[in-house]
């Protein structure tokens, strides 16, 4: 924790604005490339974001280990959701993680947390699988986890506004970089709404899927292995960027060697995977409002894969981020004054 405090918690924040969007009418890809800088715009949004597991498959017949079994009918149509507010300057977020099991094992709960500059407070909830694990007086108490002392403790420094800054930067240059190597007319292409299946409220002026199939799924890989990973390298090396994610340059060049695939490996390694993956869609549809925001987004992978024994399987998985209210006033909730810190937290557990 001491040597990467600093950057992580700088990305936490950062990850809030990283949101493929667009900007005026150009190419797809122009489209997509041109939308981050008008994302890190934003002083303030309110978000909401879904993961969900639409279907989770083992074909392996009766030699599923029971627990196993019970393991993958919990995740089928598990759902994850994050909604709330973030605040540029002075940096705040807010936030309600809520999590919902099917199956057997069914249950929903939410994990509700505020968050600034220089701490964090979470609510306790309370989580059927947990019962008697977490004391009854605890249920419902917001936890204030003091980040700046933390910080101070293991001789680091919480990020400041230049390191955000520098993380936004950093994020805008990755991102570029990455898409960067991909061919427009084999990727990107614009869609109507009519066509894009996406909820009829979302306010769409322009709308791009970067779609990857079983056609071009060779030309993905070598480009993502010889080219789209090592600009990401590329980057991170950088002076400003190392020094901000504290990894030293060797470690940089070591990564972009064991990065370097034989052309006979990569193409056997192609080989594998376009027999055993069979792509029913995997795709990343960006929707752009009036304002050239990116107001709504769709990923979306649903995939079919054959072991090396034999085993097929198959999993579909949809994530949605949308975001509205993009530089409204942001209001938030009051933390709670009764709240519990660390070193009380510790106490109560040292008598269980």
């Amino acid at each position: 924790m001491k040597r990467g405090l600093k950057g992580a918690l700088a990305l936490i924040f950062a990850l809030a604005l990283i949101i493929t969007g667009c900007g005026a009418k150009s190419s797809p890809k122009e489209l997509i490339e041109g939308s981050l800088g008008k994302s890190f715009d934003m002083k303030s949004y309110a978000f909401n974001t879904s993961i969900k597991l639409e279907d989770l498959q083992v074909d392996n017949g009766s030699a599923m280990d029971p627990n196993a079994q019970m393991v993958l009918n919990m995740m089928k149509n598990a759902e994850l959701s994050v909604n709330g507010v973030v605040q540029q300057e002075p940096m705040k977020m807010e936030a309600n993680l809520e999590i919902s099991l099917k199956g057997d094992m069914e249950m929903k709960f939410s994990l509700p947390l505020t968050m600034d500059e220089n701490k964090m407070w979470v609510k306790i909830p309370n989580i059927p699988m947990l019962a008697g694990q977490i004391p009854d007086e605890l249920i419902g108490k917001t936890i204030e986890i003091d980040l700046k002392k933390m910080a101070e403790q293991s001789g680091q420094e919480l990020p400041s506004a230049k390191d955000m800054k520098a993380m936004q930067n950093l994020s805008n240059d990755m991102f570029k970089a990455f898409l960067g190597k991909f061919d427009e007319k084999m990727y990107f292409s614009t869609v109507e709404k009519k066509d894009a299946g996406l909820p009829e409220n979302v306010d769409a002026k322009q709308i791009v899927k970067f779609n990857v199939t079983n056609e071009n799924l060779e030309q993905f890989i070598t480009t993502l292995v010889k080219e789209a990973l090592p600009a990401l390298a590329d980057v991170m090396g950088k002076e400003e960027y190392s020094k901000l994610l504290q990894i030293e340059k060797s470690e940089i060049e070591k990564m972009k060697q064991e990065m370097k695939a034989d052309d006979s490996e990569l193409k056997k390694g192609i080989e594998e995977a376009k027999k055993s993956l069979k792509i029913n869609e995997l795709s990343v549809t960006t929707a752009i409002n009036k304002d050239q925001y990116p107001a709504y987004q769709v990923v979306v992978a649903n995939l079919d894969v054959t072991g090396d024994d034999g085993v097929k399987s198959k999993i579909a998985a949809r994530v949605t981020t949308e975001l509205s209210k993009i530089n409204e006033k942001v209001e938030f909730k009051p933390v709670p004054s009764d709240v519990l810190t660390m070193e009380q937290l510790q106490q109560m557990f040292g008598g269980y």
